[in-house]
């Protein structure tokens, strides 16, 4: 059966209509939002290129980074059955489906669904060493360069406990080869210094690691109510971020920092317009390449010769002028 050109079009048109809706239907299922359910103290969140505190009945966003206090936890859910508590002086960064980028602190996370429900999504810890995916009802706590934990060669250090389950650990390798993940069953303990690209399995945490840990993670997390009262947007309080809100973001070594769909320089250079976060970012460039081309742009005239050269070379047929 033949179709007109017509019928074709309008078809095509009632479709691209449709389209927002379904991605709106799908879209709670490739992003299950984190839910502040409770916290010993306020939380900061850096939500786009804003800066702002809240408490308990919080509903994040996409990408926003939440950091713990240094005299308190909070715990956070989200609509996949996941639950994480995060330790004081935690820095994490919520993602698409599940990932959570850890910058620093100690995190315990609690993957409570079965893999056959829907929107069934297991979170994947990631810092800028090593990468934590546990499985099916599985419980861990990591430790990820924390000031009261470290590695006896005194270098930061990723460290990880299986509470229960079964956690598979990989190594980003510093020579970005491929590495085979390390599957740590329950009760074992795994360390990942920075200084290598070896992950070691003991039969259980060192003493330090559990005299550092904070002492609310030694409960097993469980599922808490939801606050009565939740807010989806932020609150009055949000204010432009400052180059010390977000400066050890920006120098670290998470992929977070350069993936296309949360690279840093894209969500904050807006931020580069404020004088003082300008000349910050020049005083760090060093530190900071993937910001140079933004505060220092090559000349217009240089782009435009390079253009030329590129045209001019693209046919090899074309005649090469002096």
């Amino acid at each position: 059966m033949k179709y007109s050109t017509k019928f074709m079009r309008m078809l095509c048109a009632r479709l691209c209509r449709l389209t927002p809706y379904a991605l709106l239907l799908l879209a709670p299922y490739a992003n299950a939002a984190w839910t502040l359910v409770q916290a010993d103290a306020p939380a900061t969140v850096i939500h786009e290129s804003g800066r702002y505190q809240t408490d308990a009945g919080q509903r994040f966003a996409l990408d926003d980074i939440v950091e713990t206090p240094a005299n308190g936890g909070v715990q956070i859910q989200d609509d996949a059955g996941n639950i994480a508590a995060l330790g004081h002086d935690t820095r994490v960064l919520l993602m698409r489906d599940a990932h959570i980028a850890l910058l620093s602190g100690w995190l315990k996370v609690l993957h409570a669904c079965a893999g056959n429900m829907a929107n069934c999504t297991a979170p994947v810890i990631e810092t800028a060493r090593t990468t934590f995916t546990p499985s099916d009802d599985t419980a861990l706590v990591i430790a990820a360069t924390t000031a009261n934990y470290q590695s006896t060669d005194a270098h930061d250090i990723d460290a990880v406990f299986s509470e229960s389950g079964t956690v598979s650990v990989l190594a980003i390798s510093s020579s970005r080869g491929k590495a085979a993940p390390v599957t740590l069953d329950m009760h074992r303990f795994a360390t990942h210094p920075v200084s290598s690209d070896t992950i070691a399995v003991t039969l259980r945490p060192d003493a330090a690691f559990v005299a550092a840990m904070p002492v609310t993670f030694r409960d097993a997390l469980r599922v808490l109510p939801m606050p009565a009262r939740l807010r989806n947007d932020p609150p009055n309080n949000l204010r432009p971020v400052v180059y010390d809100d977000i400066s050890d973001w920006l120098g670290s070594g998470l992929a977070a920092r350069r993936s296309p769909s949360t690279r840093f320089t894209a969500r904050f250079r807006a931020r580069l317009s404020d004088p003082a976060f300008h000349r910050a970012i020049v005083q760090h460039i060093h530190d900071l390449p993937d910001w140079r081309p933004l505060v220092f742009p090559p000349p217009q005239h240089a782009v435009i010769r390079s253009t030329a050269i590129q045209t001019r070379y693209a046919n090899p047929t074309d005649p090469v002028l002096p």
